[in-house]
């Protein structure tokens, strides 16, 4: 029966991993792989979720913040811009130029916000592989800094200057919509593996259990067909991620980013199905087991 209980709380461990998957990109709770030798702390998982639920939403609030700064700032740019082409003389055109050093100045800042707030979202990811993360973080570090070089020229830029960096700018605020997106997708199925590792390893320790109790004389046949069954679901659900994986691989280009995360996501959405229907099957076998 210890043994037997042992398989029921990997269970409910399993099904808080499956409604963590369905849920939504910026709701996932982050887990830890746990030992079979202590039973998970339901407490403790549910504490650590809220922290980085904290951690996440106030680095997104302090980028909503900038966000605001940027609106007012480009809006600025936009009534000195028309008030110059109106009446084009020289204070009109130093006034437009000091609104969009400013309206750049708050661009770059509003971006390096983004991406600390994505990266502390990957932070907190932990059923990421730690190398996985690793390398997402010090992608995403790579381009706070060079954004941050961008920053620290604009201040005493010329006015041609200003619209050779705001050149730059747009041109990496394309490549970072691409990057945005493959970082995501690759999130997304990493949590998806994590599952996968969960479930089947529940799987081999059910079939020991179902082996014991044949050796004990019960009639196992339903429980096996069960098991099955579970896996089967298991190895539909990775066929589907795999594709996924494959789609958002490929993401490298911005015409073609858009329709490649669409699809990604679409075969995401096709795995998590069947593991949450072998999720049901696996209950339906812990429920049989403890009427045996």
């Amino acid at each position: 029966m210890k043994y037997l209980n042992k398989i029921i709380m990997s269970c409910l461990v399993l099904a808080m991993v499956l409604t963590l998957v369905a849920q939504s990109v910026y709701a996932q709770a982050p887990m830890q792989t746990q030992t079979n030798a202590k039973p998970v702390n339901i407490k403790s998982l549910k504490a650590r979720d809220k922290e980085a639920r904290a951690k996440y939403q106030k680095a997104r609030q302090q980028y909503q913040k900038e966000a605001n700064f940027y609106k007012n700032a480009r809006q600025d740019f936009l009534n000195a811009r028309s008030k110059y082409r109106k009446l084009k003389n020289a204070e009109n055109k130093k006034a437009m130029e000091e609104k969009a050093r400013n309206f750049l100045d708050k661009a770059v800042n509003t971006l390096i916000k983004k991406l600390e707030t994505m990266k502390n979202w990957v932070s907190n990811r932990r059923a990421i592989p730690e190398d996985e993360r690793r390398a997402i973080v010090a992608e995403i570090d790579k381009d706070i800094n060079w954004l941050k070089e961008r920053a620290g020229k604009i201040q005493t830029a010329s006015p041609a200057e200003i619209k050779e960096e705001a050149r730059k700018i747009r041109a990496y605020w394309k490549e970072y919509r691409v990057k945005i997106k493959r970082i995501t997708g690759r999130i997304w199925v990493a949590r998806i593996s994590f599952v996968f590792n969960k479930a089947e390893g529940l799987a081999d320790r059910v079939e020991s259990k179902i082996e014991d109790l044949k050796s004990a004389g019960k009639d196992t046949s339903s429980l096996e067909n069960g098991l099955d069954d579970f896996r089967q679901k298991i190895a539909l659900a990775k066929e589907k991620y795999e594709t996924a994986k494959k789609e958002f691989d490929a993401i490298s280009n911005p015409s073609e980013a858009d329709e490649l995360f669409r699809r990604g996501n679409q075969f995401i959405k096709e795995a998590n199905r069947y593991i949450r229907d072998a999720h049901r099957r696996l209950i339906e076998i812990i429920k049989e087991m403890k009427s045996i």
